[in-house]
């Protein structure tokens, strides 16, 4: 598991039902270059959606979950993933 997984899940952890943007851990993580972990975390979520590990509010095409500076998604972990 690795670091931004780590934080993420933490994030999940405290805001239990709450749905939450999940740039702001990177933003916190790396006030100055969070940009450039933008792909990262888009792969991340994309992963985590396809594995059950966490639901996205709404999207057009929870396909392929899109991060970016002008588009983002709120998340929020389920409590127990699909199997």
């Amino acid at each position: 598991m690795d670091i931004l997984q780590t934080a993420l899940l933490e994030m999940c952890r405290k805001r239990r039902n709450i749905f939450f943007y999940p740039e702001d851990i990177i933003r916190e993580m790396f006030p100055e270059d969070w940009r450039h972990f933008l792909p990262e975390l888009e792969s991340l979520i994309n992963s985590l959606y396809k594995r059950g590990v966490i639901e996205v509010e709404e999207t057009f095409n929870k396909s392929l979950i899109s991060i970016n500076e002008k588009n983002s998604v709120k998340i929020r972990c389920i409590a127990k993933p699909k199997s």
